[in-house]
């Protein structure tokens, strides 16, 4: 390369160079910022906002809605077809808390009596067992039902350990 082509080669590259160099205005003058509703995808961001605020709506009205179907049977009839309405009608008569207590209690203290009695002894254990075990009731089988406790399989494997 002779010094003519240096010297051109060189001019070339600060011309290019000049460019780095020059003082340039800031880069928030350069880019004008929109606002929303401006630009090309405004109309997708108008639809997006429009859904979200839609289903946050119906997401926090629903359980006022819910309670409303389900206390209100005007309502209900009006507005709700029958083949979408799953309600069950309530009960003539229906158990009280109390009387559900009394009946645990009578029977907690009927087994408490057997088993004064003594009907829970090893030996009726055992008899339950081997009526459970000649089941031939093969579902009961295989959920586990025909053991006295599914958990445990065999009384001789947890003596042994």
């Amino acid at each position: 390369m002779s010094s003519a082509e240096r010297e051109a080669a060189l001019r070339d590259a600060n011309e290019k160079m000049k460019h780095y160099y020059t003082n340039r205005p800031p880069i928030d003058q350069v880019i004008k910022k929109r606002k929303f509703g401006e630009g090309p995808q405004s109309e997708a961001h108008f639809l997006q906002l429009f859904a979200v605020s839609s289903f946050l709506t119906l997401f926090l009205c629903a359980p006022f809605l819910g309670r409303k179907i389900a206390k209100d049977e005007e309502f209900r009839k009006k507005y709700i077809p029958s083949w979408y309405d799953f309600t069950t009608e309530k009960p003539d008569y229906a158990w009280t808390r109390q009387e559900l207590h009394e009946q645990q209690i009578m029977m907690q203290n009927e087994l408490r009596e057997r088993a004064i009695r003594g009907e829970f002894t090893e030996e009726k254990l055992q008899d339950m067992r081997r009526h459970f075990e000649g089941r031939d009731d093969k579902f009961a089988k295989e959920q586990g039902w025909d053991l006295l406790h599914p958990g445990v399989d065999d009384d001789e494997d947890l003596e042994d350990e």
